[in-house]
C-alpha cells in the first residue's frame, strides 16, 4: 500500500507493466508471482507491528477513506464491505460508522492479528467487523460463500503481481450491483518522477514500480466484466519530499453477471 504500507516503510510505488508480463501460461510467470506475494507476506508479517506508528498513514487513510464515502451510497444499516489487503485496519476503521458489516482480508496473519485486537479493543463485535488471514487469487468460493456490496482495495495494487487476477477475483465476491473501489498511486508525468516513486529498498516488495494510468487500470475494470468506470484524484500526499497523487477507481458489476 502507498502509505499505509510502501510509503511509510519505503516510499512510492507501482509501474504499469508489471515486471512479470501478462504471459500467464509461462510456469516462470507464476514461480515469480507465487515468490513476490511470499515476499510480501513475510515482510508484513515481519514489521507489521510497526504499521500503526507512521501518522502519515493514517492521515492518508482519512483522506482515502473520505474519496471512498463520496463515492459510494453506503448504508449504515445495510451495507456490506470487504477491505482487501486491510492491514491493520485503517481504511476500514474509516469505513466502519457507514456499513452494516466490514470483513478484512489480507496475506499477512501479523497484520490480521493486529486489525483484530484493535477491533477487540473498540468493543466491536466481530459479525460486525473482522479480518481473515487468505488469499482470494488462491482458490475461488472463499469467505463462506459472501458476497459484497462493495469492496475497497487501498494503496496495494503496487504490491500484486497481478493486478488482473486480483480484480476478477474481487469480482467473483462482489454482489450483481455491487462497486469495486481501488485508490493507488497514480503514474507522474515524467519519467523522472515515476521512477522516483519507490526507493531501490522498497523494489523487492512492489510489483509495480511507477504508478498506475488511467487506462490501464480502465482496461483491467473491463476486462473482469465491471462497467460505469470512473477514475478520480482522491488526494495528494507527500512521499520523501516528492507529490504525488492518488487515483480512485470504481466499477459496477452488472446486474445480469453473476460470476467472472
Amino acid at each position: 500500500m502507498i502509505s499505509a504500507r510502501t510509503m511509510t516503510e519505503h516510499g512510492d510505488h507501482a509501474q504499469h507493466h508489471c515486471p512479470y508480463g501478462h504471459s500467464h501460461g509461462s510456469p516462470q510467470v507464476h514461480e515469480d508471482q507465487h515468490n513476490l506475494k511470499e515476499i510480501n507476506k513475510n515482510y508484513f508479517d515481519e514489521h507489521g507491528h510497526r504499521y500503526n506508528d507512521h501518522p502519515e498513514a493514517h492521515e492518508l487513510a482519512r483522506r482515502l477513506g473520505a474519496a471512498m464515502i463520496k463515492a459510494y451510497p453506503f448504508e449504515e444499516d445495510s451495507t456490506l464491505v470487504l477491505d482487501y489487503a486491510c492491514g491493520t485496519g485503517l481504511i476500514s476503521k474509516e469505513l466502519a460508522a457507514h456499513a452494516k458489516c466490514i470483513v478484512g482480508v489480507d496475506i499477512s496473519q501479523s497484520m490480521v492479528d493486529q486489525y483484530n485486537q484493535a477491533v477487540s479493543n473498540q468493543g466491536i463485535p466481530p459479525e460486525e467487523m473482522k479480518a481473515v488471514c487468505c488469499d482470494l487469487t488462491a482458490a475461488p468460493n472463499q469467505l463462506d460463500g459472501m458476497k459484497f456490496d462493495v469492496i475497497v482495495c487501498a494503496s496495494s495494487y503496487h504490491h500484486f503481481p497481478s493486478i488482473e487476477d486480483v480484480t476478477k477475483a474481487l469480482v467473483s465476491y462482489l454482489k450483481p450491483g455491487g462497486s469495486l473501489l481501488v485508490a493507488d498511486v497514480m503514474k507522474p508525468s515524467s519519467a523522472e518522477s515515476a521512477e522516483a516513486l519507490f526507493p531501490a529498498g522498497a523494489h523487492n516488495i512492489v510489483a509495480h514500480k511507477g504508478g498506475f494510468k488511467e487506462a490501464d487500470i480502465k482496461a483491467v475494470f473491463e476486462d473482469a466484466g465491471l462497467i460505469n468506470f470512473s477514475f478520480v484524484t482522491a488526494c495528494k500526499a507527500k512521499n520523501h519530499g516528492h507529490l504525488v497523487e492518488l487515483f480512485l477507481a470504481s466499477g459496477i458489476k452488472e446486474l445480469n453477471e453473476e460470476a467472472y
